[in-house]
This record gives C-alpha cells, sequence and structure tokens, in this order.
C-alpha cells in the first residue's frame, strides 16, 4: 500500500485516538509494530506529522498531524501530472475525481522534457487496424507508425519510393515487381520481408472493410527475398497511390492476430506507439526508421475535454469556427485553411419519399435556409460540392415543405460540429411536419454503418489527406458511405465510373472524370452538401516544423523544439 493512503488510514482514525501508542497505531494501519515504526518514520521525514514515542512507564506517545490529507492527495496528482504519469494519476480515482482532474490536464501540456511534446485531443484514439480506419486523426496516426511500398510526398505532389526502392512494370501495367530495400525492420525489430508484404495485401483484398474493393483487382500476390509480385486482372494507373495508401500499410506476417493488434499496431514507420488508452496515446521516435529520424523522442496525445480552457501550450489544434478558435498571444503564429471535404446530408433510397432525385433534392433545398443560418452563425461558408472549389448545386430556396415520411430517424456521430448539424436539420424537418428521432451514435458504433438500413436521414462529412486525387476516387471506389446509402443502380453506375478512372492514365482527363462524378452525385441528391470548415493549428514560438496536412494535422517527423 502507497505512503499516502497509509497517512489517509491514520487521519481518519486519528481524530477519536488519544495519546495512542504504538499497538494501537499498529492496529489502524492493519500492520505490525515493527512496520508501524517504518511508516511513522516516513512520514514523519516527508513533514506529515509529528510523532513522539513515549519512552518508558509513564510517559504518554503524542502524535500529530501536520497535512490535510486531501492537500496531499492533490499535490500527489499533480507531481504525477508534471512527471507525465497520467495512469497513475488516475488511478483508484473515483469518477467525479477523475472528471476534476481532466480539466486540470492543460496546465501540462506543451514541451515536456527535453524532445517531448504533449498535445491536446478531444478524445482517445479508435482502433488502429490499418484496413478499418475511416477517421481522419486515425488515419493520421497510423501514417505515423506505418508505412507502405511507395509514398505520397505532399512537396512535390509526387509518389515517392518508400519501403520499396524501386518498381518496374509490364507495358500492359498488368504486371509489377517491387524491390524492397534492405535492412528494413519493423518496431519490435523483426525485418521487413516480402512475406510482410504479401499478407499484408492478401489481408487488405480478402478481409471485408471499407476499402475491400480497391484491392480486389490484385489476382496475384507473391514475394521472395527482397522482390514482390503484383498481377493485376486489369489496368489501374492509380497503383502506385494505392499502395501509398494508410490501406496498404505494411504490418508483420500474422501480427493482426495479436488480442491487442488495433490498440498498438507493430509498423516500419517514424514512430513507434508506446501506450494508448483512456487517458493518451504516446508516439517515440524509432531509431531504425529508414528515412530521416523524427527530430522529437516523443509525442504525446492527451485526452483533455472540449470544456478545458487551453493555456498557452506549444501546440493547439484547431477544428472549428474562428470564433471558437483560441487566441494565440502575438508571438504565436496560425495556420489556416479550408478543409477539403465538407459537411453533407444523405437520404435513405428506400424509403418512397426519398427514391427520386427530384425528392431528393427538394428536401435538400427546404434543409438549406436553415444550415445556411448555421453556418453564418459559426463564420463558415457553405457548400455547393465536396470540395469548395467545386459549384455542383446551385443555390435554392424552397418554400413549400417536401413531402416527408411521417416519422424519421436522424443518424450522425459523436462530433460537436455534426450534432450541431443535425439539430438544426432535425428542427427544420420537424417544421414540414415529420415526427423526429435523433441517434447520436458513438463513432466506433457509427462507422461500421450497421445502422444504414433503417435510418431515414444520416448527417456526417468526410475530410481529404494529402493525397487528394486518391482521396476522391477511393471515396468513389471503396465502401463510402454515400456508396452504401445509394441504391443498386447507382452503385453499379459507380463501380464502372470508378473502373474508369483507374483506367486513365492521363491525370488530367483523370480529374475531370472524378469531377464529373461527384457531380452526378450532387445533381443526383445522393450527397446534399451542406457546409465546410475551417481548420488548422496555432503554436508558439517553441515549437518549429509546423505545416498545415489536408487532414488538419501536421507531419509528426518535422516537428522540433526550441531549447
Amino acid at each position: 500500500m502507497r505512503l499516502l493512503d497509509h497517512f489517509q488510514r491514520l487521519a481518519e482514525w486519528h481524530p477519536g485516538a488519544h495519546a495512542p501508542d504504538l499497538t494501537q497505531i499498529a492496529a489502524a494501519l492493519c500492520c505490525s509494530e515493527r512496520n508501524a515504526r517504518l511508516l511513522l518514520r516516513r512520514m514523519q521525514e516527508q513533514g506529515w506529522i509529528d510523532w513522539q514515542p513515549g519512552n518508558g512507564r509513564g510517559h504518554r506517545s503524542r502524535l500529530r498531524l501536520l497535512q490535510d490529507h486531501d492537500n496531499l492527495r492533490l499535490q500527489r496528482l499533480h507531481h504525477l501530472l508534471a512527471d507525465g504519469k497520467l495512469e497513475a494519476a488516475f488511478d483508484g480515482l473515483p469518477s467525479a475525481g477523475r472528471e476534476r482532474l481532466k480539466q486540470s490536464l492543460p496546465g501540462y501540456l506543451g514541451g515536456g522534457r527535453a524532445g517531448s511534446l504533449r498535445m491536446p485531443f478531444y478524445r482517445p484514439l479508435h482502433a488502429l487496424d490499418p484496413i478499418h480506419i475511416n477517421r481522419r486523426t486515425e488515419q493520421h496516426i497510423i501514417m505515423q507508425l506505418c508505412t507502405g511500398l511507395t509514398e505520397y510526398d505532399r512537396a512535390s505532389e509526387q509518389i515517392i519510393p518508400a519501403l520499396a526502392h524501386r518498381w518496374d512494370a509490364s507495358a500492359d501495367g498488368r504486371r509489377w515487381e517491387f524491390i524492397l530495400r534492405p535492412g528494413l525492420q519493423f518496431h519490435d525489430g523483426r525485418p521487413v520481408r516480402a512475406e510482410d508484404v504479401v499478407y499484408t495485401l492478401q489481408r487488405a483484398r480478402d478481409t471485408d472493410g471499407p476499402y475491400r474493393a480497391m484491392f480486389a483487382h490484385l489476382a496475384g500476390i507473391s514475394g521472395a527475398e527482397r522482390s514482390v509480385k503484383l498481377q493485376l486482372n486489369k489496368p489501374d494507373h492509380l497503383l502506385l497511390h494505392l499502395l501509398a495508401h494508410h490501406a496498404a500499410v505494411i504490418v508483420p506476417v500474422e501480427d493482426a492476430r495479436r488480442a491487442d493488434f488495433a490498440a498498438l499496431p507493430i509498423g516500419a514507420g517514424p514512430f513507434r506507439l508506446l501506450r494508448n488508452n483512456e487517458h493518451r496515446a504516446t508516439l517515440a521516435a524509432f531509431d531504425a526508421y529508414f528515412r530521416e529520424r523524427a527530430l522529437l523522442d516523443e509525442i504525446d496525445l492527451w485526452v483533455v475535454p472540449h470544456s478545458s480552457p487551453l493555456p498557452e501550450v506549444d501546440l493547439h489544434l484547431a477544428h472549428a469556427s474562428p470564433e471558437k478558435v483560441f487566441a494565440p498571444a502575438d508571438s504565436w503564429s496560425q495556420i489556416r485553411a479550408l478543409e477539403q471535404g465538407c459537411d453533407l446530408v444523405m437520404l435513405n433510397p428506400a424509403r418512397a419519399e426519398f427514391s427520386t432525385p427530384a425528392a431528393r433534392l427538394a428536401v435538400g433545398a427546404w434543409l438549406r435556409p436553415a444550415a445556411a443560418e448555421l453556418a453564418a452563425r459559426e463564420t463558415r461558408p457553405m457548400a455547393f460540392g465536396m470540395l469548395p472549389q467545386w459549384q455542383h448545386l446551385p443555390e435554392q430556396t424552397a418554400t413549400t415543405a417536401p413531402a416527408l415520411p411521417t416519422h424519421l430517424d436522424v443518424v450522425t456521430y459523436e462530433l460537436d460540429s455534426h450534432i450541431a448539424l443535425t439539430h438544426c436539420v432535425a428542427a427544420r424537418l420537424r417544421e414540414a411536419g415529420a415526427d423526429v428521432t435523433l441517434h447520436i451514435l458513438p463513432f466506433p458504433e457509427f462507422g461500421p454503418y450497421n445502422w444504414r438500413h433503417w435510418a431515414d436521414v444520416v448527417i456526417a462529412g468526410d475530410v481529404l489527406d494529402n493525397d487528394m486525387e486518391f482521396g476522391l476516387y477511393s471515396w468513389l471506389a471503396g465502401e463510402s458511405l454515400v456508396n452504401q446509402m445509394m441504391d443498386k443502380t447507382a452503385r453499379t453506375w459507380l463501380a464502372k465510373a470508378s473502373a474508369k478512372i483507374a483506367a486513365e492514365a492521363d491525370a488530367g482527363k483523370r480529374a475531370t472524370l472524378i469531377e464529373t462524378c461527384f457531380a452526378r452525385m450532387v445533381e443526383q441528391g445522393w450527397i446534399l452538401p451542406m457546409r465546410h470548415t475551417r481548420h488548422g493549428i496555432d503554436y508558439g514560438p517553441q515549437l518549429g516544423g509546423v505545416t498545415l496536412a489536408r487532414c488538419g494535422w501536421m507531419d509528426f517527423r518535422k516537428l522540433w523544439l526550441r531549447p
């Protein structure tokens, strides 16, 4: 038992004790007299008590408490936070105490010991299985932990070598060979082998998940020594982009069978994951990374509640409207950008009232005035397409309420901006005479889309990562939410359109085909764009190497702290 716990027991017993002797104290502490003497000496050395044992007959012992137990426990908790020992600080606290302690977390953010950065995030990480991830933060984190055969370079907007240092393709684009770098290692010291690549790609192709369809054309996957060969059943001019995607990052053979695989994945990326729990996720630089080592030794993502006021920490992520963003001092820097994506509404075409494009567009036109009022209060621009630069939806006004089912189940997930839009949409649907039930789901429950058959209206959003072309393509070709919400005819059209995009060798023509697909989805009312979001980073003068990725995060490899 910890010394502080012994002190608590002593403090609870002491008020009723008069001139206690060692025998009574030992009984109160549930230990031997010898251990009681040692505990009293340690408490006295800490300055918590004044203990004067009575020596001889007639000499009474004296015990005086010099500290309040609650204050001591609070001091101990804050010492643990200062040392970065979150788990120890929260261990054993009742629920109310845990919530109070969370409010103090921002005071310990920023630069820790040399080479360590503590950053706030509003929730724990969800599962990190690469082939099932569909949230941008988890996508970003897995790309800091793992890497694929290729990598997308934001600076040059090009695919560059990664675990494979070179590749060759046949003239018809169906046969590929990738040569692995020598000396590659996973985080646990195992060598990266051709067998690991074969296992990873076969798992992505053969396991149900949101990206399985994108790997279906990998008819043959084989490897030996440092050579990996792929046989495609159709040409794919986006293959190198696919192999740089987070669903294609290489993991060790059979590693997915580990019970903690999704919580603590092992890869060959610039950081390894030391811990991942309800309080934080800790990433440590991987010294054997095949590229230049990360400049920070450790990055700690602390789970900080939304209600906690953020002080001047070295880094503050902002996914909010400008008036809600932390305002830094003059010495701070800010980066702001519109997200490449949008918040949108989708309607279930299985409902007779939503079965035609005209009906879906009528609902969208009815919702937009209320959404526009919300966006104006949040100083966010309205969306007319998936991307801010796209104008696929003409501005419409609807003065007549659309035909709606008597009852509507409206579904979204636990994200403040989506919840606000959901309440706005629900209020507008009630104005049209519908009885509305809201279902705000935790994302792990929302993500598998098991609710899609009974949901009538869905509020969601998507944000693209650095490789924007492939992000748009994967939204079309993979099992995205809009794909799940379409009817069979539209899904067939989308599959054919996606295959045509992948078969197009000219990048400019691919871009036109991609935009044409998204324009049609808007025109058919499969997606009803509502608004765009600004994201950004505020950071103090101590932190360097900050760049804003399209997903709203930054490349952890480049971050550094001034001495």
